[in-house]
């Protein structure tokens, strides 16, 4: 199981429920962010030869989070600023829908709220920070805020590995909430963001 860990934090799959069951009305428009400042770029997170950039480390849990709610997107814009060493140091990603749009932000050069919101026709949501982790959100409706506490079981990863346990224990190969295709369908989206902006690696070249 790909470990997008947030799909199953509480807060997350709560406020998804209300979503999916229409409390906001169609959704209409997402923003939502990954950021924090590195001074030194190196290591890890901006190694070429380990995927390094804020896409890849950063910008794919937007990309999930938006994929989650909304699916696979009609058009996607992208652009990115980059480090000399040619991982990407910030990267802003447009993704059309036939009645929605989503903006997203990954970004090593600087801090953000990192509390995405999701609006509808009648209402919206925002998660807490840091949102994929959050431990609640809240519900704005005709005009009056309702607060959702979920506190988690420590950081919050327990929950992946409580669905991973249940689907073993029934033989399943796959989760329900995270399923292979929806795998494949995010590293798609991932792809295209990385062809908007020219983001190559040296695996590209085998």
């Amino acid at each position: 199981m790909e470990a997008f860990w947030t799909r199953f934090n509480p807060s997350f799959v709560d406020a998804y429920l209300k979503i999916k069951r229409g409390d906001l009305g169609e959704i209409r428009y997402i923003n939502t962010d990954f950021s924090f400042l590195i001074n030194n770029p190196s290591g890890r997170m901006t190694d070429m030869a380990l995927g390094g950039g804020s896409l890849l480390d950063m910008g794919v849990y937007t990309l999930f989070f938006t994929y989650a709610i909304l699916g696979k997107p009609e058009k996607t814009l992208a652009s990115s600023l980059f480090f000399e060493i040619g991982a990407d140091q910030q990267t802003a990603v447009i993704l059309q829908y036939k009645n929605a749009q989503a903006i997203l932000q990954s970004n090593f050069m600087s801090h953000s709220n990192m509390s995405p919101t999701i609006s509808g026709t009648e209402g919206r949501i925002t998660l807490n920070p840091m949102w994929y982790e959050a431990k609640g959100y809240s519900l704005i409706k005709n005009s009056r805020k309702t607060d959702y506490h979920l506190p988690t079981k420590g950081k919050g990863f327990t929950y992946e590995i409580e669905e991973c346990h249940k689907c073993i224990t029934k033989n399943q190969i796959e989760s329900e909430l995270w399923s292979h295709q929806n795998s494949l369908d995010l590293i798609e989206i991932v792809d295209q963001v990385r062809l908007q902006t020219g983001l190559t690696y040296d695996a590209d070249q085998k």
